[in-house]
């Protein structure tokens, strides 16, 4: 879109409001517009919502297929420890595997407890937060330049620009994505197989066994080595949740792709 304004219109002839309805449409903005900076607050943040909402919940989609891709072999291994898997069956076990980067044996539980921690949903809320938090509401350099809205590094300079005010002697680079789905689709990545954020998918394991969905403000309190400011980090999402009444999103969002 060339403006703010164009991409709002286009947003409204989805009836697409902010808050959301139950169903989503499944609109795919690419990169923001130029001049969200000097939007008037609550339409910046209404964009910016509208925007990167129907990203995630697309992204969540996928990674609740592979779950269920996962479960039907789960259950088969289950029934019969030995069961022999279809050619098809280990072709996507080699998959999820190397994916989510967990080693051993499929037929060992504890392997596939480690695979269905990792393939699992980021909360809405939790992920427009981030976003928000680390990309200024779409204004940043990086949002702009690079479609990053996660603040994610690399060290391959062939992918990334140089941060303005690297320290002498660093040398990571701010990673640039094709569109801002790449970007959406590379956080929930490094939530789901990252280390350091082990904290937070066991917590997200623990509300599904307890027959619920984890919220974003549980979930906040993995993200504790996503930043150098740990707990202070912690507290400025959960406040960007309850500032933006994110936790009051629908639990079962749908994204819709008619009109």
């Amino acid at each position: 879109m060339d403006s703010p304004q164009a991409l709002d219109q286009a947003l409204q002839e989805y009836g697409f409001q902010w808050p959301p309805e139950q169903r989503v449409p499944a609109v795919a903005v690419e990169s923001f517009p130029t001049g969200m900076a000097e939007q008037e607050v609550n339409l910046r943040k209404s964009l910016f919502f509208r925007s990167l909402l129907p990203l995630i919940l697309a992204e969540n989609e996928k990674i609740l297929a592979k779950r269920e891709e996962l479960t039907s072999i789960h259950e088969k291994l289950e029934r019969d420890s030995d069961a022999e898997l279809s050619d098809e069956e280990r072709t996507l076990v080699d998959h999820l595997q190397q994916r989510f980067r967990v080693e051993g044996d499929i037929r060992d539980i504890a392997v596939r407890d480690k695979l269905f921690r990792r393939i699992d949903v980021i909360p809405p809320s939790l992920a427009l937060s981030q976003a928000a938090n680390e990309s200024g509401w779409g204004t940043s350099r990086f949002t702009r330049e690079a479609n990053n809205l996660f603040g994610e590094w690399t060290w391959n300079e062939e992918v990334g620009l140089v941060p303005q005010q690297r320290r002498e002697g660093a040398t990571h680079f701010v990673r640039v994505f094709p569109d801002l789905h790449a970007s959406v689709r590379s956080y929930i990545h490094n939530l789901n197989i990252g280390h350091a954020y082990t904290l937070l998918r066991q917590l997200r394991a623990e509300a599904r066994q307890a027959g619920r969905t984890a919220t974003g403000m549980e979930l906040a309190q993995g993200l504790e080595r996503y930043s150098e400011r740990g707990q202070d980090y912690i507290r400025e999402v959960r406040s960007m949740i309850l500032q933006n009444d994110l936790h009051e999103l629908p639990e079962e969002l749908e994204l819709v792709s008619e009109p």
